[in-house]
Formats: C-alpha cells, sequence, structure tokens
C-alpha cells in the first residue's frame, strides 16, 4: 500500500500544473511622509493537503480548457490580495513516508526563515496516522502514535510567532481510498490525541488551532463547510473534498486557505509587532471571492479549439484576458 501511495503521490505532483511563485515586485517609492508596509514572511509546513495534492482548478471555455493548480499558501494570497507575503513553503505531499524525520527538517528550515507567522494545518496528521512507529520502523501498538505525537508537538515548540495548527480530523471515509486500514488510527487514539494537543494548545499565547475535526464531521454529515459565518456546500460541480475523500478539492481549499487567513489576522492582530497588525488590517477573507479570484488565475491548457471563420479583412477578437489581483 505504501508502495502505491508513493507512485500515486509522485504521479500526480509531477501532472499538475501549479500556482505560479513570482516574487513580489518591488513597491513603488512611497511618499516621503509614509513608510512602507511591510511584508508578512510566512512559513508553510506540512503535508499533501497543504501542498495542494490533486488540487486544480479547471473550466471549459469558449476558447479552450483553462487550469491551475494551487497550493495552500496560494489561496491564502487569493483569499486577501491586500496582504504582501513573502513565504517559504515546505509542505510536502511525501511527508507521510518519514513523518518524524520530515517533520524536523521543515520545521528547522521553517524557523531558519525567521517568519512572522506558521501555517501548519496538516503537520501534525501523520504524527498520528500512518504505519509507522516514533523511531520509524512498523507500528507495533496504538500507544505508538500518541508517541509520535508528542515528536510533532516537540517540533512546534521551536516557534514563538503564531502557529496556526489543525487538530486530527477523522479520515476513516478514506481508507480503503487514499489510506489504507493500517494507516487509520482507532478512534479511541484519536479521540486521546486530540484530547493531548487540545491539553498542549491551551496555555500557549501563540498557537491558534483549527479546528479541523470539526469541518470534517461537517462535511461528512452536511456535505459543507461554514466559514466564519459563510456555508459552502459540496456540489457534483464543485466538490469540497476530491474522490480520495481526503484531500481538498479546489472549492474546499479556498474554505481553508479563509479560515486560516482570519486566524492569521487575528493572531497577528494580537502579537506585539504592530508592522503585522498594519499590515493585515484591510485583510477581509471570504470563500466565494477567493474562489473567483482562484478562476481569474487560470491558464490555458490542453487543445485550443479552432477560430470560426471570419469576412475576408475583419479584425481578429483580441484574446481572453483575465485579471489577477492578488499581491504575491
Amino acid at each position: 500500500m505504501r508502495h502505491a501511495l508513493r507512485t500515486l503521490a509522485f504521479a500526480l505532483i509531477v501532472a499538475t500544473p501549479s500556482f505560479a511563485q513570482i516574487a513580489p515586485a518591488p513597491a513603488a517609492p512611497a511618499a516621503a511622509s509614509t513608510a512602507p508596509a511591510k511584508a508578512l514572511r510566512v512559513a508553510v509546513i506540512g503535508a499533501s493537503a497543504s501542498a495542494g495534492f490533486g488540487c486544480v482548478m479547471r473550466e471549459k471555455r469558449a476558447d479552450g480548457d483553462y487550469a491551475l493548480g494551487f497550493r495552500l499558501i496560494d489561496m491564502v494570497r487569493l483569499a486577501c490580495p491586500e496582504l504582501e507575503i513573502v513565504s517559504t513553503d515546505m509542505s510536502s505531499g511525501f511527508f507521510f513516508l518519514s513523518p518524524v524525520r520530515n517533520g524536523t527538517t521543515a520545521a528547522k528550515r521553517a524557523a531558519d526563515f525567521k517568519p512572522d507567522c506558521v501555517i501548519a494545518l496538516d503537520f501534525l496528521f501523520w504524527y498520528c496516522y500512518g504505519d509507522d512507529s516514533p523511531k520509524g520502523g512498523p507500528l507495533s501498538d496504538e500507544g505508538e502514535r500518541l508517541d509520535k505525537l508528542e515528536l510533532g508537538l516537540k517540533e512546534l515548540e521551536r516557534f514563538s510567532v503564531p502557529v496556526l495548527v489543525g487538530d486530527l480530523p477523522d479520515m476513516s471515509p478514506a481508507v480503503g481510498k487514499m489510506l489504507s486500514p493500517a494507516q487509520m488510527p482507532a478512534k479511541d487514539t484519536l479521540a486521546k490525541a486530540n484530547a493531548r494537543f487540545a491539553e498542549w494548545a491551551k496555555d500557549r499565547a501563540n498557537v491558534r488551532v483549527l479546528p479541523l475535526a470539526v469541518m470534517q464531521r461537517q462535511l461528512m454529515e452536511e456535505r459543507a463547510l461554514e466559514i466564519r459565518g459563510v456555508r459552502l456546500e459540496s456540489t457534483k460541480q464543485a466538490p469540497l473534498l476530491q474522490r480520495d475523500e481526503l484531500h481538498p478539492a479546489p472549492h474546499g481549499m479556498a474554505g481553508l486557505a479563509c479560515a486560516v487567513a482570519a486566524e492569521m489576522k487575528d493572531a497577528l492582530a494580537a502579537a506585539p509587532s504592530p508592522d503585522a497588525t498594519d499590515a493585515t488590517d484591510e485583510c477581509a477573507p471570504e470563500p466565494n471571492s477567493t474562489i473567483q479570484r482562484a478562476s481569474g488565475a487560470l491558464k490555458p491548457s490542453g487543445t485550443r479549439p479552432k477560430p470560426a471563420a471570419q469576412p475576408e479583412g475583419a479584425q481578429k477578437p483580441a484574446p481572453a484576458t483575465s485579471e489577477f489581483s492578488a499581491a504575491r
């Protein structure tokens, strides 16, 4: 099963078109009396959901097919286009192959980046899920999952800046699709892991908990997500989860990104840095507008239709353009 997952992960990641990772353009010189805005330094650590595994938005338009793949940080930028974000993204679709080793590497590099904020949405997932022990060999019993979780929590303790981290959702619907039975924690283990996480987080002022467990429960029961008062319905045309029942589809990623952006805004507003607070003042993440911006960012892909015949001398129509206003 691990070999099959590895093969599928590689195939999807290689095939997925990626959102342009363009460094922010130099800002225009500010007036003498106006201080330039400080770009937010955001580090992302986590697994395949944050890495945008299979998260490709596709649209058929009159002039052809359009598509683009989105990582979580791409959607966060679209959720708050007013923000200038400089990021390092250490999330990976291969995180599950060795979560203890990969988590240490990612957390260290993120800390070296000296971020204003750390997004760790699914960082802890494979510290509880999976079939590997804390030492890297085969898992021998459920208790080792809790021991492995402690290692993940320890990695997050290296950050003093705001850390946005998700709790552990029940992804049992994905068993037999993307997860093997051996990778799925027992319900009792999952409950203990979330209780331990809540206990760990409650006395850490810099830790902001993203309730993935509640979101997943709502997805399973209602096929919907409630994001800061906005309800996203999962439909056949616009599902919130991919068919593997594990990874977010583009509309679901937009909802998650808005939840992350809203928490980031709240966390930085409470942080001691006035620069960070000022930078997020105009940020108002909203899922539907985020989805619209994502649609506007799509690029032509596949075969282009032949243009309709025109009378001789007729002016050719200008190619369609998609305005993309998100700051990068």
